[in-house]
Order: C-alpha cells, then sequence, then structure tokens
C-alpha cells in the first residue's frame, strides 16, 4: 500500500512574457500572492526566478526565502526583457536544479513555464535533448508545469505537452491575463509523490539507464593525511579518513558507507553529506562488503547527527544575498536564424509590393492613349 505525500518545495518560476503583449505590473500581484500561499502552506519553499534580457537567460544564483528578492529583481529588469526563447530557458533552469539537487536533500523542485505567443517556441530539433534531460531529472523529484496565455499552434501545444507529461506536471492554456491568478493559485498547492505506507522506509531507485548520470554527478571524498576526528564515530585518527570536497566535513570512509545504506539517492553507493548534503560516492564493492558486515564498522549509527535541512538552507540564505546570474541562450542560434529568415520574409514582400505597384493596370493605359 502506497501514500501520496508532499514535501519542502524549490520553485523556479520561468517568466517568459513578451512585454509587447503583457505589462510586467499586471503579473506582480498573482506571482506575489502565489508565493505567500505556498510559504503560508510551508514556510520551508523557497523560490527563484528566470528571464530573458537581450544578454540572454538571467536567474538569482540560488533559491531564496524571500519572495521580496524574486519581485525586487522582476521589477528592475521589467523594461529590458526580452522574447523569452523556451528551449534555451527549460534547459537553463534545468541544469541549474541539478546544481541545487546536487547539495540538497529532502526537496521537490518544480519548473513553473509562464508564456505566450510572442516566445519562441521548442523546435522539434531540440526537444529529444531536452526529453533526455528531464527524464534523467524527473525523479528528483522535478516537475514542469506550464501556463500559456494565448492561442498555441499544434506544434508548440504538442512540443510542451510532451516536457510536461514527461515530467507528470500540469498544462494550462488561457486566453486572458486575468486568468492566471486563478491558475496560480491552484498551483500553489504542493505536487505529490508516492511512498510505502507501512515498514521500513523505502529509498526509491533511480532507473538503471540514468544511473551513469547520477554517478558522475557525485564527488569522490578527499584523501585526508593528518590526525581528524571523524564527524560521525567522533574517534580520532588519520587512517582511511576523508573529507567531503563542498564542505570539508571528515569521516572515516566506513563511517560514510554505514551512513550510506539510509541516505544514499537510489544507487547504493552514492550518498549524501550529512553535514551539507552534498553527494558523494565510494566504491561500490567496498559500500556492499560494509554494509553486510566484511569490513567492521567504527561507531553505531546513532551517533550520527543529521542536520536540519532548513536550518542549514536558512544560515547559507544568511550569509549573502542572492546575485543574478547572466548565462548564455544554449539555442541562441536558431531564435537569431529564425529572426533572419522573417526579415528577409519582410524584405522580399515588400520589393514585391512595390514591384505590383510600378505596374499600370491595362485599362488605365487604353484610357491614355484615347486622351
Amino acid at each position: 500500500m502506497n501514500l501520496k505525500v508532499t514535501k519542502s518545495e524549490d520553485c523556479l518560476i520561468f517568466y517568459g512574457l513578451t512585454p509587447e503583449l503583457i505589462k510586467v505590473k499586471n503579473v506582480y500581484n498573482s506571482i506575489s500572492e502565489f508565493m505567500e500561499k505556498k510559504q503560508a502552506n510551508d514556510p520551508s519553499d523557497r523560490f527563484n526566478l528566470i528571464l530573458f534580457l537581450p544578454d540572454g537567460p538571467n536567474y538569482l544564483d540560488h533559491f531564496t526565502f524571500e519572495k521580496d528578492h524574486i519581485l525586487s529583481m522582476l521589477k528592475s529588469v521589467e523594461n529590458d526583457i526580452s522574447n523569452a526563447n523556451i528551449a534555451g530557458g527549460v534547459f537553463v533552469a534545468t541544469t541549474f536544479v541539478i546544481e541545487v539537487y546536487k547539495k540538497i536533500s529532502e526537496k521537490i523542485f518544480r519548473l513553473l513555464v509562464i508564456v505566450d505567443e510572442g516566445s519562441y517556441g521548442i523546435p522539434s530539433q531540440y526537444l529529444p535533448a531536452l526529453e533526455e534531460l528531464i527524464d534523467k531529472v524527473k525523479d528528483m523529484p522535478f516537475f514542469i508545469d506550464v501556463i500559456y496565455i494565448g492561442q498555441s499552434n499544434y506544434e508548440e501545444r504538442n512540443n510542451l505537452a510532451k516536457l510536461v507529461n514527461l515530467s507528470k506536471g500540469d498544462y494550462y492554456e488561457i486566453s486572458d491575463i486575468k486568468e492566471l491568478n486563478s491558475i496560480l493559485m491552484e498551483l500553489s498547492y504542493k505536487k505529490k509523490i508516492t511512498k510505502p505506507a507501512f515498514g521500513k522506509q523505502e529509498i526509491p531507485m533511480i532507473q538503471e539507464e540514468n544511473q551513469p548520470f547520477y554517478i558522475n554527478l557525485a564527488d569522490d571524498p578527499e584523501a585526508v593525511s593528518e590526525i581528524s576526528t571523524c564527524s560521525i564515530c567522533f574517534q580520532q585518527g588519520n587512517e582511511s579518513i576523508v573529507r567531503c570536497p563542498s564542505c570539508h566535513t571528515v569521516a572515516h570512509e566506513v563511517c560514510w558507507a554505514q551512513w550510506a545504506e539510509t541516505s544514499n539517492i537510489g544507487i547504493p553507493h552514492v550518498y549524501r553529506c550529512h553535514n551539507c548534503f552534498n553527494i558523494l560516492r565510494l566504491d561500490k564493492n567496498y559500500i556492499i562488503d560494509v554494509q553486510t558486515g566484511k569490513i567492521p564498522t567504527i561507531a553505531e549509527l546513532n551517533k550520527m547527527k543529521k542536520k536540519n535541512v532548513v536550518e542549514y538552507l536558512r544560515e547559507i540564505e544568511a550569509q549573502s544575498k542572492p546575485q543574478v546570474v547572466q548565462t548564455e541562450d544554449p539555442f541562441a542560434a536558431d531564435i537569431r536564424a529564425k529572426i533572419g529568415a522573417k526579415k528577409e520574409e519582410t524584405i522580399n514582400s515588400e520589393k514585391k509590393r512595390k514591384r505590383k505597384k510600378k505596374k499600370k493596370n491595362p485599362c488605365e493605359l487604353k484610357f491614355a492613349s484615347n486622351h
């Protein structure tokens, strides 16, 4: 028997509305109320924003608890927002989420895409790459919700629906910006994931074909030569002591191997650091030998101390406010080609119109010769 449960969410809002079609000010309140309602239900929910400026996609370098950071960024660039490239935005947003997932556990990740008819649709040749990427990360879990304002064509709707369905998200198409608020209120409720109802908590296994992706994402613990105190068993020594390359927390390899039994990410030898939640990996056979008792442990699991996730994330945010990141649009070349083709088409149409204008009507010529 399984239960539908919820977890703390990190929501990345992809603002892809076209300035010429929809004014940013018209959506401030809707986005603000969306974030307020989510945090009223769960104060541990965090947010980020990605949008397109002339230099490409821009986003905050980490998720934030403070909705004012999101609104301030949106207001500060409202006069410079460019037409969104949906393919590029989804790709950049997903890769950013991967980096966050690497360091944070016990989170659900959601990409909320808000676009309109002025956004550049996903070219068919880029869809397989996006599908492959999302298929790898959907079990984090990772959801994509899309709100399309206006009338999408068949190809746009089909391509967006494929990404939404692959990630088990929701797709909405509305005709008026006034409908946005009600849709966002509906989406403010948490996504639910399936967990076993009874017995020992099960760790969801990652599909075998996607495991190499997560193994390569993990870091190898670094060897420590000096005498150090293991952060798990609290015994000193320098034999088989390693440290997390992210937070420099040290532990015996054997202690981390035993810890990995309940903290792996769905691959037995790929686990999270107990201090900073960064993803680490140990040798697969070594992990098996420790967990089956072939290699003796140094300390009991009840000596481990796990840091509270929300407390840890608030500590990080208190150290520095989110900063805007500018990055390159991976699919910009295709968009430039489309713009060039459109300009060429406009020029050719103008030339044809001028040529037609120069030609006189035969009736007019006959009338002129009789007079």
